[in-house]
C-alpha cells in the first residue's frame, strides 16, 4: 500500500484552485511585510540574514512603490558586509534575485525601478539600463522612424549605450528577436559612409541587395582601412543569393568582385564571413535552453547566461564566391566560373611568389602542429586551392584523384548546411563508377557515409536504410550531424524537402533528439512529436537535475496529452526507488510550469507505487522537495499566500532541491523571493 507524503500546513490545493483565492496585490505587499517582520524576531543571524534578502528582492520585484529604495539600500548593504566571503548561499540569491528584478521592471516598461537597482545597488550613474529598456521600447513599438533616430544618436565606434558596442550589433539585436523588418528599414536609413562596412553585410542578409550594393560600390572607392569591406559585401549578397537558389545573381556578383579586385589581392588573408548571422537565420538557435530555463531545478542549478558567441576566420573571397556559385545548384556554367575562379588564385599566387605544387608536397608531408604552424602562409595557399577544388565537384565538376584525395565529410557536411540550394546531395547520390572508385581508394568508409548524408537529405528512406544493413561505415556514421542540414532546409523556407528529409532522419536514426522534435513541432508534425517525447520521458532520469523527461512532459502538457503522474512514472520500467524518486520531480517540475498543484498534491498524498516503499528519511527528503515544487505551482497559478505558506517555516537548507541518496543539493530556490517574482512573472500582479 502506497504511503501518503503528509504535508504539515498545506491548505487543499482544489479549494485553493478557486477564482476567488487568487492573492491581490495589496495581499502580496502585506504578506511581503509580514515576511520582513518576521525576519526581524528571527535570533538567528544567518537565517535573519537570508529572511531579508528575499524579503527586500520581494518588495522590489512586486510593481508597487512600498519601501523601493530601503529594499535596495538594505540589499546593497547586506551585499558589502558579505565582502570577505566570495562563496556565499546569500550573495548567489542577491545576485539571481537583482537580475530577475530588473528582468520584470522591462517587462512592464518599469524605468524608475530598473534606475534604482543600477544605481542604488550597483552603483552605476550613466543610467545604462535605461537607454536600454528605451530600446526595448522603440523595437516592441516597431517605429522605424523612432528607432532610426536612436541609432543615429550613437556615436560610431564607441561603447553604446542599450549594451551595443555599434549599430550592427543593434541591428542584429532587432533581428534576434524577430524586428527583421524594423532592422531592415533602420539599417537603410543609417547612409553615413562611415558606416557602410557595418551596416553593408546587414543589409545584404536581409535581403535589402540594391542598399547593400550601393554600400559596397561607394566603400570600394575610399582609401581608408575600410575600403576592404566592399567586396566584403559583394561576396556576402553572393552568399545571401546562393542561399536564395538565384544562380544568375551570384554569377553577377561574383563577376563584379573579380572586375574590382586586383588578382594579387585574392590572397587566403583576405576572408570573409559566410556564416549564417541573426539576419539570415530565422529558426532561433536557443530553443533548448528556452526549454530548460522553464524548469525550477535548472534555474537553482546552473547561470541562465547565453552562450558565449565564438568567431570563425571567414573564408577566402575566391573559395566564398566559389561556393556560392556552386550553392545555388550548380551546372556547367557554374563549373566554368569556378575554372575561371581558380585560374585567377593560380594567378595570384604566381605574383606572389608562392609555388603551389611545393605546397602541396609541404602539406603531405608536414607533421606536428609546431611545423604547421612555422609554414602556416604557405599551406594556407595550399588548402584554399583544395577548397577551390571542391567547390568545383560541388558544381558538377567530375571527381579525379586529386579531388577525391581533398573531400572529406566535414566539408560536405559544412557546405551543406550552408547552402541547402546545392545539387550536392543529389551529385554524391550520382557518382559514376570511376568516381566511386577514386573516392573509395582515398578514404573506404568515406563513399558510404556520404551516400548515407545524400539519401536522408534527398528523403530516400528505403535506399538509407538498405545502405546502413549493407555498409558497416555507414552504420556507424553519427546521425545526429545531418539535422543541421535539415534545419538548413527549413531556414531556407524549403518546407517540403525538409519534411522529407526529417521523415528520412527518423527513419533511420529513431533515437531522442531535441533539435529533430524542434523540426517536427515547427512542421506541425504533432503526433511524430508526442511519441519522441514520449521517449523523452521514458528515458533515464539525470542524476541529479533537469533532463529530457521535464522537456518530455512540459511540451506533451502543451500539446494537450495528460498522462497521469504514475503513468509517467511507470514508463520507464524496472527503475528503481531512487531513479524513480528522481523521475517524479521532473514530472512535478514539469507540472509546476504548466500550473498543476492539486495533481502535485495528489502525488505527494498517493505517491506512485515505485517510491512507495522508500525509507522515511528519503521519503520525508522526496516531501519536501515536491512541497517546494507545489508551492511554485501555485503562485504561477495566482494562489501567492498560499505558495508562502508551504516554505514559510522552512530552514535554510531546505530551500533547496533534496535528492534521494543525495540529500540537499541545488542553489536556495523554494522561499518568499522565487514565488513572488513567478507570481509577478505569469501576470497576477496587475490591477
Amino acid at each position: 500500500m502506497a504511503v501518503a507524503l503528509t504535508m504539515p500546513c498545506a491548505a487543499s490545493v482544489g479549494h485553493a484552485q478557486a477564482p476567488a483565492e487568487r492573492t491581490t496585490l495589496g495581499r502580496a505587499i502585506e504578506l511581503v511585510d509580514a515576511h520582513l517582520a518576521k525576519a526581524r524576531q528571527e535570533p538567528n543571524a544567518d537565517l535573519k540574514r537570508r529572511l531579508e534578502i528575499e524579503g527586500y528582492l520581494a518588495l522590489l520585484s512586486l510593481p508597487s512603490n512600498r519601501r523601493p529604495y530601503e529594499a535596495a539600500d538594505r540589499l546593497r548593504t547586506i551585499d558589502e558586509a558579505l565582502g570577505d566571503k566570495p562563496v556565499s548561499g546569500d550573495r548567489e540569491v542577491i545576485e539571481g534575485g537583482l537580475n530577475v528584478v530588473k528582468s520584470l521592471a522591462e517587462e512592464r516598461d518599469d524605468l524608475q525601478r530598473i534606475f534604482l537597482v543600477d544605481r542604488q545597488y550597483s552603483g552605476l550613474s550613466s543610467g545604462e539600463g535605461v537607454n536600454q529598456q528605451y530600446f526595448w521600447q522603440l523595437m516592441r513599438a516597431n517605429d522605424p522612424d523612432a528607432m532610426t533616430w536612436y541609432f543615429q544618436s550613437m556615436q560610431p565606434g564607441v561603447g553604446e549605450t542599450a549594451g551595443i558596442v555599434n549599430r550592427g550589433l543593434g541591428i542584429s539585436l532587432l533581428c534576434q528577436h524577430g524586428y527583421r523588418s524594423l532592422a531592415r528599414q533602420v539599417a537603410a536609413r543609417l547612409t553615413e559612409p562611415e558606416l557602410d562596412y557595418t551596416t553593408g553585410p546587414r543589409l545584404a542578409d536581409l535581403g535589402a541587395t540594391a542598399e547593400a550594393e550601393q554600400r559596397a560600390n561607394r566603400t570600394m572607392t575610399q582609401t581608408t582601412r575600410r575600403a576592404p569591406a566592399g567586396p566584403e559585401i559583394l561576396i556576402r549578397l553572393a552568399v545571401a543569393a546562393s542561399r536564395r537558389g538565384d544562380g544568375a545573381e551570384v554569377e553577377r556578383l561574383a563577376r563584379k568582385v573579380i572586375e574590382a579586385v586586383e588578382p594579387r589581392q585574392f590572397s587566403p588573408e583576405r576572408r570573409v564571413s559566410t556564416d549564417y548571422g541573426d539576419c539570415d537565420w530565422t529558426l532561433g538557435r536557443d530553443f533548448a535552453r528556452r526549454w530548460q530555463e522553464r524548469s525550477v531545478y535548472w534555474q537553482s542549478a546552473f547561470k541562465l547566461t547565453a552562450d558565449p558567441s565564438g568567431t570563425t576566420p571567414g573564408r577566402p573571397y575566391l573559395v566564398a564566391l566559389a561556393e556560392a556559385v556552386a550553392g545555388a545548384g550548380g551546372g556547367d556554367g557554374s563549373v566554368e566560373l569556378i575554372d575561371q575562379l581558380i585560374a585567377i588564385f593560380d594567378k595570384s599566387a604566381r605574383e606572389n611568389g608562392i609555388d603551389l605544387t611545393n605546397a602541396a608536397i609541404l602539406a603531405a608531408g608536414v607533421e606536428g602542429d609546431t611545423a604547421r604552424r612555422e609554414i602556416g602562409p604557405v599551406l594556407a595557399w595550399h588548402w584554399t586551392r583544395q577548397s577551390l577544388i571542391l567547390a568545383r565537384l560541388a558544381a558538377g565538376g567530375a571527381i579525379d584523384e586529386v579531388t577525391a584525395k581533398a573531400l572529406s565529410l566535414d566539408w560536405a557536411v559544412g557546405f551543406l548546411a550552408s547552402y541547402p540550394h546545392s545539387a550536392l546531395a543529389k551529385r554524391i547520390g550520382g557518382l559514376s563508377e570511376t568516381e566511386r572508385q577514386s573516392v573509395e581508394r582515398m578514404n573506404p568508409k568515406l563513399l558510404g557515409r556520404l551516400q548515407l548524408v545524400a539519401l536522408v537529405l534527398e528523403g530516400r528512406i528505403a535506399d538509407a536504410h538498405a545502405l546502413v544493413e549493407s555498409d558497416p561505415a555507414a552504420s556507424e556514421f553519427d546521425g545526429s550531424r545531418i539535422v543541421p542540414l535539415i534545419e538548413a532546409q527549413e531556414n531556407a523556407g524549403l518546407r517540403s524537402r525538409a519534411t522529407a528529409a526529417l521523415d528520412a532522419y527518423l527513419g533511420v536514426f529513431p533515437a531522442k533528439d531535441l533539435a529533430a522534435l524542434r523540426l517536427l513541432l515547427m512542421q506541425r508534425q504533432t503526433e511524430k512529436a508526442k511519441t519522441m517525447l514520449r521517449a523523452f520521458v521514458a528515458g533515464g532520469a539525470g542524476a541529479f537535475g533537469v533532463s529530457d523527461i521535464f522537456v518530455g512532459v512540459m511540451l506533451l502538457r502543451e500539446l494537450g496529452d495528460d498522462m497521469d503522474v504514475p503513468t509517467l512514472v511507470g514508463l520507464r520500467k524496472g527503475a528503481d526507488g531512487i531513479e524513480a524518486s528522481r523521475r517524479l520531480i521532473e514530472i512535478a517540475d514539469a507540472l509546476a510550469w504548466d500550473g498543476r498543484p492539486a495533481e502535485i498534491e495528489a502525488a505527494i498524498r498517493q505517491p506512485p507505487r515505485e517510491v512507495a516503499q522508500l525509507p522515511a528519511k528519503d521519503m520525508a527528503c522526496l516531501r519536501d522537495t515536491l512541497q517546494g515544487l507545489l508551492a511554485v505551482s501555485l503562485a504561477r497559478r495566482g494562489m501567492l499566500e498560499e505558495g508562502i505558506r508551504l516554505v514559510a517555516d522552512r530552514k535554510l537548507e531546505q530551500r533547496q532541491f533534496c535528492w534521494v541518496g543525495r540529500g540537499y543539493d541545488s542553489k536556495p530556490i523554494f522561499d518568499v523571493r522565487f514565488l513572488v517574482q513567478e507570481w509577478v512573472r505569469r501576470g497576477h500582479a496587475a490591477p
